[in-house]
């Protein structure tokens, strides 16, 4: 029996990740800005407006926390990459983020969104290199696979697989928008959250 993540809700916001609350299991949501994170936690969730979302990237500035079940959350942490902001705003995301991470002992596994069609970004290299020097378990959501025609999802799944080196179960290739693959998402996902 895994967690429901239908039952989720908004539960906290924060820029210091230090003064978060402990919790009894969670997972990161991390990518580049506009990769869709927003999205996908709409999609698990079966909640339209659960995350917020906009077309203008760097709209997620701090941690939001949403909760399906309690003590078990699923974290949104802001994007990096190419959001039009401040250097002090791009710092103060790197801190969010890298606190948040380095600090969190009930973390299961972070979630690096990338776009499948476009292909992983540097940062995403840089993020999963960071990630596995830390030991921090880490898997692969490539979202927006309704933008590839012909679609060949273990031509995909290989491709990222050998692109990244990382295993072929650790990689999840979703569309947030036509709900496609996320289902098996859900299952990893409400399972390490048990």
């Amino acid at each position: 029996m895994s967690v429901n993540l239908s039952n989720a809700v908004f539960f906290i916001s924060s820029v210091e990740p230090e003064l978060l609350p402990e919790s009894i299991s969670e997972v990161a949501f991390v990518g580049r800005s506009n990769v869709g994170k927003s999205s996908v936690i709409n999609a698990i969730t079966k909640k339209k407006n659960l995350a917020r979302t906009s077309k203008t990237p760097g709209r997620t500035r701090a941690i939001n926390v949403f909760t399906p079940s309690r003590g078990r959350w699923l974290v949104d942490l802001p994007g990096y990459g190419f959001a039009r902001v401040s250097d002090d705003e791009k710092e103060t995301w790197k801190r969010i983020i890298e606190g948040y991470i380095t600090t969190r002992k009930t973390l299961k596994a972070v979630y690096v969104l990338i776009d499948a069609f476009v292909g992983p970004s540097e940062l995403d290299f840089v993020m999963m290199k960071w990630l596995r020097d830390l030991s921090v378990p880490f898997k692969i959501i490539a979202n927006k696979t309704d933008k590839i025609s012909n679609l060949d999802l273990e031509q995909l799944k290989t491709a990222i697989s050998e692109n990244l080196e990382i295993s072929q179960k650790d990689i999840y290739c979703i569309s947030a928008k036509t709900q496609a693959g996320v289902g098996i998402l859900v299952n990893d996902i409400g399972n390490l959250l048990l």
